[in-house]
C-alpha cells in the first residue's frame, strides 16, 4: 500500500530530528549544554521553503536558547551569523533561478512540494544519516 504524503512528511521531520541531533552531538549550539531538544531553522519556512529542507539551515538549539533566540531575532541572528559565518554565506549566497536571474537563496521559493519531492527528500535524509553514524 502506497505511503500518505503526511505519513512520509512525518518521518522526513523524524530524520531531519535525527541527523541534527547526531550532527550537534546532542548539545545545543548556542550555550554547548548537552541538552539540545530544539531543532531551530535560521531561515524560517515563510521566508524560503527551499532552505527549510536544507540540513546548513538546521540547528540544534535548548529550549531556553530557542526562545532567547524568538526573542530577540537579531541577536540570534548576530550570533549564528558571527559563529557559523561559512554557512550563514551558504544561506545567502546568490544562486540563479530558473531564468538566469541572480537570486539570494534564501529568496528561492518552491510553491509546491509533490509527495515525490518528500520521497526524494526522505531517501537523501535517509543516506545521510547512514553516512553520520558510519
Amino acid at each position: 500500500m502506497a505511503r500518505k504524503l503526511k505519513t512520509i512528511r512525518k518521518n522526513c521531520d523524524k530524520l531531519y530530528r535525527e541527523i541534527i541531533t547526531v550532527r550537534d552531538e546532542g548539545r545545543c549550539q548556542w550555550c554547548q549544554k548537552n541538552t539540545g531538544q530544539a531543532v531551530h531553522h535560521i531561515i524560517p519556512r515563510s521566508k524560503s521553503a527551499v532552505l527549510f529542507h536544507d540540513l546548513l539551515n538546521l540547528i540544534l538549539l535548548c529550549t531556553p536558547c530557542h526562545f532567547k533566540y524568538h526573542k530577540d531575532e537579531a541577536a540570534g541572528i548576530y550570533w549564528f551569523e558571527t559563529t557559523f559565518s561559512a554557512r550563514w554565506e551558504y544561506l545567502h549566497y546568490p544562486i540563479c533561478d530558473e531564468w538566469g536571474k541572480k537570486l539570494p537563496r534564501r529568496n528561492i521559493i518552491k510553491s509546491s512540494w509533490k509527495k515525490s519531492d518528500y520521497e526524494e527528500i526522505e531517501l537523501s535524509l535517509k543516506e545521510k544519516l547512514a553516512e553520520l553514524k558510519g
